[in-house]
């Protein structure tokens, strides 16, 4: 092989290298916070986050949905964001009991997750919108098209994490009680498999971690 064979064999190794495993992302990281989803939440790290890489946190309920953190390369203030998601779930609620009423909103965080992967000026890179959740959304069916547009003009896939709301008894705070009675949302984690799948994503249903999504989001 000559010097310049060489040469050109090396740019395109390193050049290789840096998209497998260097190109930065966006990632909103949109979160339910209700009772029983401390324990998901508390799984989310910054740190496996990349130099380059920005992520934002969105914290929703059956009521309201709030940006926590518009997207940021700073990992203190995401950790701090996500300490606040964490803190949302248990305020004021002491001891709860969860039963097959309890319903939560998607579309909206997912739109909101969208509008902020859209006011980025780095067009050009790979974005996600994360979705944790654990409650059925019954509306979910009659917006379908609205959120395909919608990840669809952000150009980003999604992938939906289904909580298990049984480990929540297990993960409650000492002192509080809490009974979860919450079934699987599972015509609603059907719907979400739909999306991500027509989004490029997917979703989980068992184990996930956060590292792999990042590294399946960075894949050509």
């Amino acid at each position: 092989m000559t010097g310049l064979a060489a040469a050109r064999m090396w740019c395109f190794l390193v050049g290789s290298l840096a998209v497998l495993s260097g190109q930065p992302v966006d990632v909103m990281l949109t979160l339910e916070t209700s009772p029983g989803t401390e324990q998901a939440i508390g799984l989310l790290r910054p740190r496996v986050f990349q130099e380059g890489d920005r992520a934002g946190v969105i914290g929703f309920t059956n009521r309201a949905t709030h940006v926590l953190q518009p997207l940021t390369e700073d990992h203190e203030a995401l950790e701090s964001a996500l300490q606040r998601a964490g803190t949302r779930v248990g305020v004021g609620l002491g001891g709860v009991q969860i039963n097959s009423t309890w319903t939560v909103d998607l579309v909206a965080p997912i739109k909101q997750a969208c509008r902020e992967l859209e006011r980025s000026e780095l067009s050009e890179r790979r974005r996600a919108v994360v979705v944790l959740f654990g409650s059925d959304d019954p509306e979910l069916r009659i917006h379908l098209e609205d959120v395909k547009v919608a990840l669809g003009a952000a150009n980003a896939r999604l992938y939906a994490v289904v909580i298990d709301r049984s480990a929540g008894e297990r993960g409650s705070p000492p002192g509080r009680q809490v009974r979860i009675l919450q079934p699987f949302p599972g015509l609603t984690a059907q719907l979400m498999a739909d999306l991500a799948k027509h989004s490029g994503g997917r979703i989980f249903r068992g184990g996930w971690d956060l590292k792999d999504i990042l590294k399946e989001l960075r894949h050509p």
